[in-house]
């Protein structure tokens, strides 16, 4: 249990990400937002903005918390035997489908630990941690947030994957219906 425990884990799922994955449009727009939003707040905003601000990114990064694992639950309710089998296939297996989920979880679970501990500290921290601490948590509620869009892709990949196979599965069917016809012929 502990081996498949340590497979399945957020820090092997980081682990196992490529240099595009880590510079995708999506990161890179985060980094962008994140820094703008904090950066700009930090030159004409109050501290109250700030922990006012995060506090909404609270609200919306919990629920995107509760949405992407009910979503993942019903995916991985819904996988057929056949599909799991051709995942299996894959390099990276059914983890490779998983791992996607796992690394949004992750993040959206960091954002909101990480926006929680800044609304309960930001008042007592001196004024540049505080707005370094909040620009940082700016760019990861828009990573949490952009990640949705990677996350979608990967489902609507596997969608298109999975009607492929129905169609292989079908044509399959069909050519050994016609080899039994003919052999009863």
């Amino acid at each position: 249990m502990g081996k498949l425990r340590s497979e399945v884990g957020f820090w092997t799922a980081v682990g196992r990400l490529r240099l595009a994955d880590v510079f995708s449009i999506e990161n890179l727009f985060s980094v962008l937002l994140g820094a703008g939003v904090g950066i700009y707040l930090a030159l004409v905003g109050t501290s109250g903005q700030r922990v006012s601000l995060a506090a909404s990114y609270l609200s919306v990064v919990a629920a995107l918390v509760a949405i992407v694992f009910a979503g993942l639950a019903l995916v991985a309710s819904l996988l057929s035997d056949a599909y799991l089998r051709l995942l299996q296939t894959n390099e990276d297996g059914v983890l490779g489908f998983f791992r996607p989920f796992l690394l949004v979880v992750g993040l959206q679970v960091s954002t909101v630990v990480g926006t929680t501990v800044y609304i309960a500290t930001a008042r007592s921290l001196s004024r540049v941690p505080e707005e370094v601490f909040f620009g940082l948590i700016s760019v990861f509620f828009f990573a949490s947030c952009l990640e949705i869009v990677v996350l979608t892709r990967s489902v609507l990949m596997h969608a298109l994957l999975r009607s492929r196979l129905a169609e292989l599965v079908e044509f399959q069917a069909a050519k050994d219906s016609e080899e039994r016809s003919r052999g009863e012929g």
